[in-house]
């Protein structure tokens, strides 16, 4: 049996989402599951609709509710954001999928939402089968230690 592995996708500019959601609709072609989890997400709506499409082999969930993030109470997010956490949890403890996808919880770090133990905790209980993919801005060193894979994405150029 093939043994999974953590990737991480990390860099200032745009495409870290993207090339997370390619890994895994390269899994589903070859008939795996992948459940994603987006944290620190507001403005992927057009994303999301077409992703929903794809289920149930390509599932997504956000848990942060659908507003401008400046208006957000750090509270509140940062419930939100450790429902997100317990269900990522859930899914590793259940094994219902061959691939994780942790799209932004490297900025949930990075802000102190969540703790680099938190990360340390899911990939310490992974199945071994599992794939999970981190995504962020940042690359924590110690998370970085237990990647088999790890990208920055930089950009060239980028025009807005």
């Amino acid at each position: 049996m093939r043994q999974g592995q953590i990737s991480i996708y990390y860099g200032m500019g745009k495409g870290k989402t993207a090339v997370a959601v390619g890994r895994g609709m390269r899994a589903i072609g070859e008939e795996k599951r992948v459940v994603m989890i987006q944290f620190l997400d507001y403005h992927n709506s057009k994303e999301i609709a077409l992703l929903k499409k794809l289920e149930p082999d390509f599932r997504i969930f956000r848990f942060e509710k659908d507003r401008a993030a400046e208006d957000v109470p750090g509270a509140e997010i940062f419930n939100e954001i450790r429902n997100a956490f317990n269900f990522a949890k859930k899914i590793v403890d259940t094994g219902e999928c061959e691939m994780l996808l942790l799209d932004g919880i490297l900025e949930c770090v990075e802000k102190g939402y969540l703790q680099e133990s938190d990360l340390h905790e899911i990939i310490g209980k992974r199945p071994d089968f599992m794939d999970i993919i981190l995504t962020g801005t940042i690359l924590p060193a110690g998370i970085a230690e237990e990647a088999e894979n790890i990208y920055q994405l930089v950009a060239e150029k980028e025009k807005e």
